[in-house]
């Protein structure tokens, strides 16, 4: 038996890779999942008309309002994706940005949605290329959806399907494509590429709930479940029978033995469990597999790197307005892509993501004008004001220092911001860079407005235990498995040497399937080389 803690992308991803070579596989997770309630009241909407959805039934399934001025997103008004069960580590200190799940389908409950794969240039340092890359990107995206349009983004970012639908743009955001595809020329050779956002969203609704009615709630939850979820290939795998999916079960470490591996784990009463089997396969999250690791290796108080790639964020001014944003029918999800491959910014690709009006952004600018949002025009604001959340590379990034430590009879992780003293340099320059580009892209960026984000906070986060071409202690091979240990795969971001601007999960879900493909085709060549002889 294979086993895989973790049901997240990487987990389901792994799976897919090992059910097609025909291996046993159990998945073992703590499986939270949204309250039964709140899922009673989503799937009732999903059914019927918007128009008449109550504002009750809506209130319920939002977000409460946050004195956060970057609230965490919830799912459907439910913080299950985070929610700490009682028998996991204690990590401190609880606020910092970066969260583990030990939800069904972990964090992709809560993303956004957004997906590109790395390039070459991306992957400088690591073990791998994008040519092997390739093909676990083509079977992530078959069972992935995609909302997309063919572009010019397509020269520096393959699409690796042709199964993908477009979403309805927003009027502001036409305007802004309409300017830059008027100054494409000059942006390119400026080093700046553009096009429409890619999403793992099911615009056509194939899995049956009817596709998507530009109801703008997807920052809270689609009724329709039309953004992808993990959760949904953990189902087919489950009625396929070809995957087992064990709930309930917590993972504390691993030991391995000459000819297989034992997970001691514990069940939610408390009560222990042991499961052994050829292989595990670990895509529990960064701060979840570090754990792990740091354990079964018994490294206690030994500090690790966790790599991000830095999130700031900043709205733009656009030079003409657009009239009844607030009333418009629009998705609220990422809608436009801005690449700056510039060298005198950064060595490295900046990744700039473009939202237009959402009520979270509304809720936003309320706060920032206080009492003056009940007489200034907000209305008109908004109908000029984009988004945009931007990401660098993580050499250009802060990062956080993980620490197992004991803490009477259970542990502790402690976790540690440290801030790059390159980030502010490098925001400044895009935003300069930006400005530089006014003529071009009809659109202001207000630095004054900049928010640096704490590391983690974007969720692109990796790197504790990264993958060398010659690994050594605190490194994994190309097949994720941790120096020293034989039959344990590391297959989340943990293993990820660098962290690219890209958006990461899909690489991550791309790497997950590789290693899962490479590691039964191993084993396939060693049985095979043993029948012969």
């Amino acid at each position: 038996m294979y086993f895989i803690v973790g049901s997240g992308p990487s987990g389901v991803a792994c799976a897919h890779a090992l059910a097609k070579a025909g291996r046993p596989v159990t998945i073992l997770d703590a499986g939270l999942s949204l309250e039964p309630e709140r899922e009673a009241t989503r799937a009732a909407l999903a059914q019927r008309d918007k128009n008449t959805w109550s504002s009750s039934e809506l209130s319920f399934l939002q977000s409460a309002p946050s004195q956060e001025r970057i609230p965490i997103k919830l799912a459907y008004g439910s913080d299950f994706p985070y929610r700490r069960v009682p028998l996991a580590t204690e990590v401190l200190p609880a606020g910092l940005g970066l969260r583990g799940s030990y939800a069904r389908g972990g964090l992709s409950n809560v993303w956004g949605g957004t997906i590109l794969p790395y390039r070459q240039e991306d992957l400088a340092g690591w073990p791998i290329t994008e040519h092997e890359l390739a093909d676990g990107y083509a079977a992530v995206l078959k069972f992935i959806p995609v909302a997309a349009r063919l572009d010019p983004l397509e020269e520096l970012f393959p699409l690796y399907t042709d199964r993908y639908a477009p979403l309805p743009q927003s009027k502001q955001i036409i305007a802004l494509l309409r300017s830059l595809e008027r100054g494409r020329t000059t942006l390119n050779a400026r080093h700046v590429s553009f096009g429409s956002a890619r999403l793992a969203v099911d615009a056509a609704g194939t899995r049956g709930q009817g596709p998507c009615i530009v109801c703008g709630r997807c920052l809270h939850g689609c009724p329709r479940e039309l953004i992808y979820s993990s959760a949904q290939t953990l189902a087919d795998l489950e009625t396929s029978g070809k995957v087992s999916y064990l709930r309930g079960v917590v993972v504390g470490s691993i030991e391995e033995t000459e000819n297989s591996v034992r997970i001691h784990a514990q069940k939610m009463d408390g009560s222990p469990c042991l499961f052994e089997g050829e292989r595990v396969f670990l895509a529990a999250g960064i701060l979840n597999t570090t754990t792990i690791i740091l354990r079964s290796q018994k490294r206690y108080d030994h500090p690790v790197d966790i790599l991000d790639s830095q999130y700031f964020l900043f709205p733009m001014l656009q030079a003409a307005g657009v009239s009844g944003v607030t009333e418009e029918a629009l998705h609220t999800l990422c809608q436009a892509f801005v690449e700056i491959n510039d060298a005198g910014v950064s060595p490295h690709n900046v990744h700039l993501q473009v939202y237009s009006y959402n009520d979270h952004l509304s809720e936003i600018l309320r706060q920032r004008l206080g009492f003056l949002a009940y007489v200034f025009p907000t209305n008109a604001i908004l109908g000029r004001i984009l988004f945009v959340q931007g990401y660098l590379h993580s050499s250009h990034s802060g990062k956080i220092v993980a620490t197992l430590k004991r803490n009477g009879d259970a542990d502790l992780l402690t976790l540690e911001p440290v801030i790059n003293s390159a980030t502010k340099d490098k925001i400044k320059l895009v935003i300069r860079k930006l400005r530089g580009l006014m003529r071009l892209t009809s659109a202001f960026p207000v630095a004054s407005l900049v928010e640096i984000c704490e590391p983690g906070r974007g969720s692109h986060s990796g790197g504790s235990f990264p993958m060398a071409h010659r690994p050594g202690p605190g490194q994994t091979d190309r097949v994720g498995r941790p120096h020293g240990m034989a039959r344990t795969h590391i297959v989340d971001s943990s293993v990820f040497p660098t962290i690219p601007t890209p958006t990461i999960t899909l690489t991550v879900m791309a790497n997950a399937y590789r290693i899962g493909q490479e590691v039964a085709m191993q084993e396939a060549a060693v049985i095979d080389t043993s029948s012969r002889s």
